[in-house]
């Protein structure tokens, strides 16, 4: 279960994390996504919450529904999911250590990038994972990640 956020409808929250699933290819095109009832119990959500996510990821193209088979992963996917979230967020996070807007020592908060990006917590610890990797932010447990003097590779 995900850790909702009160200022969000919980179906779009829902909505994020399979988006975030087809895009990194835990449900692949052509591949079966969770039925109503399994994100009921997967993410403990209402019936009619669970719906409302098929409904959306349907109205964006994501999913498609065949009666008595289940839902989908659409062949067509828009130009957007070709490329990971976590990675597009992670471009613009090194752009702004880059040009100065996050400096050495700013606070990057999981909490904020979620809010901004509209992502799941998962998302955001993939972009700090990556950028931690890259030697850009530092985590410090019980206090977060911070920007690093290091430079993103565009300086060399």
């Amino acid at each position: 279960m995900i850790e909702f956020a009160p200022d969000r409808p919980r179906w779009r929250q829902v909505a994020d994390v399979i988006r975030e699933r087809i895009a990194d290819g835990t449900y692949p095109v052509g591949g079966r996504v969770p039925s109503v009832l399994q994100l009921e119990e997967e993410f403990g959500i209402a019936g009619v919450t669970a719906q409302k996510v098929h409904r959306g990821l349907r109205a964006e193209g994501l999913i498609y529904t065949e009666p008595g088979m289940g839902s989908f992963v659409s062949k067509e996917l828009r130009g957007e999911l070709k490329r990971p979230k976590w990675e597009q967020i992670a471009d613009v996070i090194r752009e702004r250590i880059a040009d100065g807007t996050y400096p050495p020592k700013h606070l990057i908060s999981e909490v904020r990038l979620e809010q901004e990006f509209g992502v799941a917590r998962v998302t955001v610890r993939k972009v700090t994972a990556a950028l931690r990797e890259e030697g850009l932010i530092v985590t410090t447990p019980g206090m977060g990640s911070f920007v690093t003097s290091r430079q993103p590779d565009s300086e060399k």
